[in-house]
């Protein structure tokens, strides 16, 4: 594989951290380009560039000298989103709009864009397959539809060449989903209050999501597709309520009643595996040890 010139968007927080690492592991030009500096040292491992995505001057100039883009820029709390479409519009449609645009008038780039499993919405049927029609519920998965919309249209109308990676739950270093949540209040001592602790998600490990991000990018063979990335295995909330309560002894949760349509969500990853070697891992044990040594 040829050495690559990257470019990852939106880099500074928590994906960005994870593929910051995995890029420089393997030799590439690394260049982060976001409004607020990293929360991570880049030291040996990539550059960065304090500026503006809706700067179009600025983003010619980084996307001329790349050959990849890793487009992370995004509001992804779906709760913020509700409270403020139209911050969401800006930060999820119009950031793309501009990365589509300056790679249609210089040519010859891929993008490799995170979507997100809340396209799926509701489903009947488990595991989620890439073929399953979109069912988006709120603002947020419609939002991020459009988004892979956009990218299909660049492709089909002017060659450009795109990866869209449907993230399940993802945790790790930095990350403030439902399990950090959970580890943030058990650190404060406060009881953990959960709605639907018996509905089933799939969390998959950034460093895994980092991997899948960095074949995309080297990997010919995931061109032009749409592609699950979980671990391939439910995992009840309750399971991780219970693990850390286990790493906090003090700490312990509630059920609390709600009038939301409980729903499990669990990927199928087969297409994963086959075109980006993907090999998460996903034992109870593992997820401890993260939540152990990364999130605490």
């Amino acid at each position: 594989m040829n050495k690559r010139r990257v470019l990852i968007t939106g880099g500074s927080g928590f994906i960005g951290s994870h593929l910051v690492r995995k890029f420089s592991e393997h030799g590439d030009q690394v260049t982060v380009f976001d409004i607020r500096k990293p929360d991570y040292a880049l030291d040996e491992m990539g550059s960065f560039v304090q500026g503006d995505i809706f700067d179009a001057k600025a983003m010619k100039t980084l996307i001329t000298e790349a050959d990849d883009i890793i487009h992370l820029v995004g509001l992804a709390d779906s709760r913020v989103v509700q409270n403020d479409p139209m911050k969401s519009f800006h930060l999820n449609l119009v950031s793309l709009q501009n990365v589509l645009e300056v790679c249609r008038s210089i040519g010859q780039r891929k993008i490799i864009f995170p979507s997100s499993a809340a396209i799926y919405g509701i489903t009947d049927d488990l595991p989620i397959k890439e073929n399953f029609p979109p069912n988006p519920t709120n603002t947020y998965s419609w939002h991020k539809l459009i988004c892979e919309r956009m990218i299909q249209t660049y492709q089909k109308n002017y060659d450009l060449r795109y990866v869209i990676l449907r993230l399940f739950n993802v945790f790790g270093r930095g990350n403030e989903g439902v399990i950090g949540l959970f580890v943030e209040k058990a650190k404060r001592g406060e009881t953990i209050e959960s709605f639907g602790p018996f509905q089933y998600r799939d969390f998959v490990y950034a460093g895994d999501v980092a991997e899948a991000i960095y074949h995309a990018v080297v990997y010919d063979k995931a061109v032009n597709r749409i592609i699950n990335i979980g671990s391939g295995k439910g995992t009840q909330i309750r399971e991780i309520l219970d693990m850390v309560c286990e790493l906090y002894p003090e700490a312990n949760w509630k059920e609390l009643r709600t009038n939301f349509i409980m729903y499990d969500s669990i990927a199928d990853i087969t297409l994963a595996r086959i075109l980006l070697d993907f090999n998460p891992r996903s034992s109870p044990d593992f997820m401890k040890q993260i939540i152990r040594e990364e999130m605490m």
